[in-house]
């Protein structure tokens, strides 16, 4: 396994501390809790839980991983370990983080106020898995998650769940073990797979633009009452180019199919930022509407 992956959570006992004269902010926490089974993760395939083991972590930062403290999964870091002002440590709990900030940063004092007022108190860290193990329980399938390398720690706006289709993948490899399928059902799930996996998902710069344009509308309160959670957190998906799967580009087309006639009755002509252009935003605007269209037809047509 060598793929990026990202989980998200409420973070726990998060506080952010102004030390001395000099004015230093300390933000400590929990970026990861043990033993604790997460919501259900979605999937192409359905749903499973996660459970992150103590000692997940415990390899990777004996070994010093490079890690740093980032908002949102992107930009320049706000502290990292390899200077000496991110410490991570695993207790009997979790995953600590302790992260020294600059107030003079200008990202910094973004952020600094909606942490103390609770606006942002979602954690996420990047990883990529080197040990998993999956179980069948009542409610359905858990991963174990045993060993992980980290890449980073960030303090998020909304939760994205893009490592699902990682850990679903090694879902399959685990229940292939169980029971192999057939020659000729393994050919056909082969020849469909190649055949998709031709067809880049990736949004373009275009749709990003129009996705952070919309996500910055939404936290303005200018996306109405109606806007489903799913929107928002795809929206964050498109803002950063992570590709997105076949099922929701073909999802992305019929949408915008549906609303091409709200577009064309003038809420686009009005010159305000209305909910309905928001949502349009959201999904990435008029290049996601051509892009989707041309990539929903290469999809259906494999």
């Amino acid at each position: 396994m060598s793929e990026r992956e990202e989980r998200a959570l409420i973070a726990e006992g998060l506080e952010l501390r102004a030390e001395g004269e000099t004015g230093k902010l300390t933000l400590r926490g929990y970026a990861a809790v043990f033993n604790s089974l997460s919501e259900q993760l979605p999937g192409n395939n359905g749903t499973f839980r996660e459970v992150i083991r103590p000692g997940a972590f415990r390899d990777s930062l004996a070994q010093g991983a490079d890690v740093r403290f980032l908002l949102n999964h992107e930009g320049l870091p706000l502290a990292r370990t390899t200077s000496g002002t991110l410490r991570l440590k695993e207790d009997s709990r979790g995953l600590v983080i302790d992260a020294d900030l600059d107030p003079s940063d200008p990202d910094v004092q973004r952020i600094v106020p909606k942490i103390r007022r609770g606006d942002l108190s979602q954690m996420s860290f990047g990883f990529i898995t080197r040990r998993d193990n999956w179980r069948q329980e009542s409610g359905g399938q858990v991963r174990d998650l045993l060993a992980v390398d980290l890449l980073d720690v960030s303090a998020v706006t909304y939760p994205a769940y893009r490592a699902t289709e990682v850990a679903l993948r090694s879902l399959a490899r685990a229940q292939a073990a169980q029971q192999a399928p057939s020659l000729d059902a393994l050919y056909d799930r082969l020849t469909v797979s190649e055949s998709r996996a031709a067809v880049s998902t990736r949004p373009t710069a275009g749709m990003a633009a129009a996705a952070r344009e919309g996500l910055r509308l939404h936290e303005a309160g200018r996306s109405g009452d109606g806007l489903k959670p799913e929107t928002v957190r795809r929206a964050g998906i498109i803002s950063r180019r992570e590709a997105l799967t076949p099922d929701h580009v073909i999802e992305m087309s019929a949408w915008f199919a549906r609303h091409a006639t709200d577009r064309q009755a003038g809420w686009d002509k009005s010159g305000e930022e209305t909910p309905g252009y928001v949502a349009w935003q959201l999904w990435g605007g008029d290049a996601a509407r051509d892009w989707s269209t041309a990539k929903a037809k290469a999809l259906k047509s494999n």
